[in-house]
């Protein structure tokens, strides 16, 4: 039985990006992309999930409910849970360094950024590294800029709305979360584990967070995932289509962050290893060069594409390749910690700790991994004012290191049996992306020792191969028990997750900050 037995998810599958931008285009349209009233924004989000598991309900009852409807409804439960999320949450709140809009003001926040390119249309024009976040390469910056002047000549003349640019975040984080399931299932994950593949994906709490952030971070990860797609579709088939829409979506990706570079590690490999065996192929001796001229073409589209922004600040203002701007808030600072502190230094987490500390209070996170996981659930912020916010997200958070231990018990499981499962360089892209990836982290929080330097939202590709080993563990074969146990469980589990993770972000509008305790840092 296929999707084509029912009209509705057969068509929202066949059309996600579309339908997508139709549904954002008509919420931007009708709200502005805030509503006022919290409680209204509530209702409008258990009415949605009430009327997905309806229609769920339905199919059941008439025999239509197959697994790939499920995945429909599960993204679809997945996107009304980011659009309340974003019609609840302005663009002063959880936010990563993005100031404030004041029309003729070029602050040194990613929202003076925004509004230089919106009336400039000029890439900043002098030494970005005294510039706070002008340091970023610019293509995020230029579509928010040439989406605001759409959207404002169908305001009345003088006015704004900077809160219309969470409907480009939006957008952006269906996207993202559609080529991260698609690349999961290139990848060659068992037909079983698209349900549960898409239960951890489509609710994944970081990425409701990205869907109201208005910085660049959403934007290069969709990239990324849709860089990563093709280069895997490129390796199975080799077609030019692929390789050239990887090479862009790559390219564009490094010219809104250049952290999207790090592709270079998973996919590279599986490039070469396409090329040599192109190069062996005795019965087409002109795959070699066409392999060898396809991967040319992706470079010099790529790189020029990527690293323009900072060959150019380099050559004009000596800014350094790589520049990153570093933190002054004292409350952030750890350098003090060792860095075997930092690896494996422990602090009362999970059962005192589970929100991180940012310093205000008198404590610090410094544990480089278990500051990922904090933020990866609940982004910077704590809720420790708030008895029903604290014990839903303990849970969550304890679901969560159940599934990260599933996960790299499945990446052991993997490793170990690498040549009898058929997908061997797919399988050893994923290994590369997860040991280049934490290797990347470690450095990077080493290197800039703060604790907004350990933020998941700066690991977020690690979610791809997370997915990968997690289902991967479903496979493990445990002595006493049926064989198709562990995938049963994984699948229990990631429903687990997904029921709080979607609890916990449609009550969070309820939830009122107390008093910060602000103490001077004595460390």
């Amino acid at each position: 039985m296929s999707l084509r037995n029912d009209k509705v998810t057969g068509v929202l599958a066949k059309h996600p990006f579309l339908i997508t931008v139709l549904l954002v285009l008509v919420v931007l349209i009708t709200t502005g992309m805030q509503i006022g009233n919290n409680i209204a924004v509530c209702c409008i989000m258990v009415s949605g999930y009430l009327l997905i598991a309806g229609y769920g309900i339905y199919l059941r009852n008439a025999k239509k409910l197959t697994d790939e409807s499920l995945v429909v409804l599960i993204f679809a439960a997945g996107f009304v849970l980011r659009l309340g999320y974003v019609l609840y949450t302005g663009i002063d709140v959880r936010q990563n360094d993005i100031g404030v809009f004041r029309e003729g003001e070029y602050n040194i926040f990613h929202s003076g950024y925004i509004l230089f390119m919106r009336d400039r249309f000029t890439v900043p024009d002098f030494d970005v590294s005294q510039f706070g976040q002008f340091y970023h390469p610019p293509f995020h910056y230029f579509v928010c800029a040439v989406f605001l002047k759409v959207y404002e000549l169908f305001l009345p003349k003088g006015t704004h709305n900077y809160e219309s640019l969470q409907a480009l975040s939006l957008l952006w984080s269906q996207f993202a979360l559609l080529m991260l399931y698609k690349t999961v299932k290139l990848l060659g994950i068992k037909k079983e584990d698209h349900v549960t593949a898409a239960l951890i994906i489509s609710a994944f709490p970081v990425f409701t967070l990205l869907s109201g952030s208005i910085n660049n971070d959403i934007l290069s990860v969709f990239l990324y995932f849709a860089g990563f797609y093709f280069g895997i579709r490129w390796f199975k088939e080799g077609s030019w289509k692929d390789i050239m829409i990887s090479a862009l979506a790559i390219g564009f990706g490094m010219m809104t962050k250049l952290s999207v570079g790090m592709i270079a590690f998973p996919l590279g490999a599986i490039f070469v290893v396409r090329l040599i065996k192109e190069l062996k192929n005795k019965t087409d001796k002109k795959a070699g060069f066409r392999g060898f001229l396809q991967l040319a073409a992706f470079g010099v589209t790529c790189a020029p594409l990527g690293l323009w922004y900072e060959v150019r600040n380099y050559l004009k203002f000596g800014v350094p390749l790589g520049y990153v701007l570093r933190s002054d808030n004292t409350y952030q600072d750890i350098s003090r910690f060792t860095p075997v502190q930092r690896l494996f230094g422990f602090y009362g987490f999970p059962i005192e700790d589970y929100y991180i500390n940012l310093g205000s209070d008198g404590e610090q996170d410094y544990n480089i991994f278990i500051t990922m996981v904090k933020t990866a659930l609940f982004g910077e912020e704590n809720y420790r004012d708030d008895l029903t916010m604290s014990m839903a997200g303990y849970v969550l958070l304890l679901v969560f290191l159940v599934m990260i231990i599933a996960a790299f018990a499945g990446m052991i499981y993997m490793t170990v049996t690498i040549k009898k499962r058929g997908n061997t360089w797919e399988d050893i892209s994923m290994l590369i992306l997860a040991v280049t990836g934490i290797i990347s982290v470690i450095s990077f929080s080493l290197k800039y020792p703060h604790i907004c330097s350990m933020n998941f939202r700066y690991s977020t590709p690690l979610i791809l191969c997370g997915t990968i080993f997690y289902t991967g563990a479903g496979g493990i074969k445990i002595p006493g028990l049926r064989k198709e146990l562990p995938q049963k469980l994984g699948r229990v589990l990631g429903a687990a997750f997904f029921v709080l993770a979607i609890l916990f972000y449609t009550i969070l509008w309820t939830y009122v900050k107390g008093d910060v305790q602000v103490v001077d840092p004595a460390w």
